[in-house]
């Protein structure tokens, strides 16, 4: 198993986050930290979560991410999430999560 990282672009209030790799608790305390820091930007208006290459997201991974989307709320950003490949995305659905979070069709 490869370790997960994040690829954060900005331009101007709005930023990508992109996921690579695999998502679990030992990526967390790198992606976790980066994504409270992006949300803490006071100019951010609008935040893509792009799980294209995302491998692999457990449990902790998908706790992250209902953090982030809580965040954004009570921040009033925009949040939308670019789904994982199938294998990604069916955790989601599994969860239930599917239809909770802001995936973008």
């Amino acid at each position: 198993m490869s370790p997960g990282h994040i690829d954060v672009t900005r331009n101007g209030s709005q930023a990508t986050a992109a996921l690579v790799g695999e998502f679990d608790m030992a990526a967390t305390f790198t992606i976790e930290p980066a994504l409270e820091r992006l949300l803490a930007r006071p100019e951010l208006r609008a935040l893509t979560l792009d799980l294209r290459a995302l491998r692999f997201i457990d449990s902790t991974g998908v706790g992250v991410l209902l953090r982030v989307h809580d965040e954004a709320e009570r921040r009033e950003i925009a949040l939308a999430i670019e789904p994982g490949p199938p294998e990604v995305h069916r955790v989601f659905e599994v969860a239930g999560l599917a239809d909770v979070l802001p995936f973008a069709s």
